[in-house]
């Protein structure tokens, strides 16, 4: 199918494959799916800036689906997403100046690409060697990250100003207390930083910047997986609805693609958010962690099948991306069904004869 605005030719088919893996793994991972989205669509030939552009809309419509789903099993920390909005929002527009320069350098794609597989990659890596690590714990602390001393010294840190004087009002006190995430007490200043860096690198990427933010929210910050997840989400959105208005405002968004994605989209969260109700934190750290670092690995074979004109890694590429990511969409529904049916299984009765309902 020919996609005039992005100027490329892309089966519709990959494109719903795509959307309901992102729909289901957002709700289950809290991220927006950029990842995959940019790299999917990079992998399928979509040109650099209509990948990102493309990318950040359909993250934009999954997240807010996800979003309300997680704010109704109590997900989400409200306080502390609007805190890194804060630094988010005068970040994406410094990403999207710097993507337009690259442009014009004739280096976005390679800029892109070989960003994605750093940070995938090492991302991706520490995540599993933390989950390793935390197998050889006793059971009681599987769940707790290796970095919880780190969490600590970041609560801990007194950053100024401590508080910000208001022209008629008192003194507001820079320091807020997070119980939801668990944080009894932080400077503003440390999520608005966050906030910052990981909206840079959503705008440079093409990304809502959750493949980055959820870790830094669980090992940096300390805050519950499952908090993370819905915390996630709800930045996401906003981060999703700025880089699309900029890249709108330049044409690099295919509203066809984002369509086609986004109703498989919506089908997947269900999935997803359901999923997480059963599913402890270490479990869904590791599978997040093989995810993006499979999605690291796909983008390097598209870059070198472009480099070397070879093109069966191109097609490797794409096999890797969908595969692991689409096994990792029937893990969560067997792990879905499994509990469920454990949970409406009818317990016995005293007498040892099942009860009656």
């Amino acid at each position: 199918m020919f996609f005039p605005n992005a100027g490329v030719e892309v089966n519709p088919a990959l494109l719903l494959l795509l959307g309901l893996i992102v729909g289901t793994l957002s709700g289950f991972f809290g991220v927006g799916g950029g990842f995959l989205i940019t790299g999917g669509l990079l992998v399928f030939g979509v040109p650099p800036l209509f990948a990102v552009g493309t990318g950040l809309t359909l993250i934009m419509g999954s997240a807010l689906i996800n979003t309300l789903k997680h704010r109704k099993v109590g997900n989400v920390d409200f306080k502390l997403g609007a805190l890194m909005v804060i630094g988010t929002v005068p970040a994406l527009f410094l990403a999207e100046r710097l993507n337009s320069q690259l442009e014009a350098w004739g280096v976005a794609g390679p800029v892109i690409q070989y960003t994605y597989v750093v940070f995938l990659a090492a991302l991706g890596s520490f995540i599993l060697y933390d989950y390793l690590k935390a197998r050889k714990r006793s059971s009681p602390l599987r769940d707790q990250v290796s970095t919880a001393g780190l969490a600590q010294r970041v609560h801990s840190l007194r950053i100024p100003p401590h508080s910000i004087g208001l022209p008629g009002y008192v003194s507001l006190s820079t320091y807020v207390s997070l119980p939801l995430s668990r944080i009894q007490r932080i400077s503003i200043w440390i999520p608005i930083g966050i906030g910052f860096g990981v909206g840079f690198l959503a705008g440079l990427l093409g990304a809502g910047g959750g493949f980055i933010l959820l870790p830094v929210m669980i090992y940096v910050l300390g805050v519950p997986t499952v908090v993370a997840v819905g915390t996630g989400l709800f930045q996401i959105v906003i981060t999703g609805f700025i880089g699309t208005l900029l890249y709108s405002l330049s044409n690099h968004v295919d509203l066809l693609m984002v369509i086609i994605m986004l109703a498989a989209s919506s089908m997947g969260s269900q999935l997803g958010v359901a999923a997480t109700r059963f599913v402890d934190g270490a479990r869904i750290r590791s599978l997040f962690g093989i995810t993006i670092l499979s999605a690291g690995v796909a983008v390097a074979l598209k870059q070198a099948a472009e480099s070397s004109g070879f093109g069966p890694l191109s097609t490797l590429a794409s096999i890797l991306l969908l595969g692991v990511a689409g096994a990792m969409c029937i893990i969560v529904a067997v792990i879905l069904m499994t509990r469920k049916g454990r949970s409406r299984r009818p317990s016995p009765s005293p007498t040892g004869r099942e009860g009656t309902h």
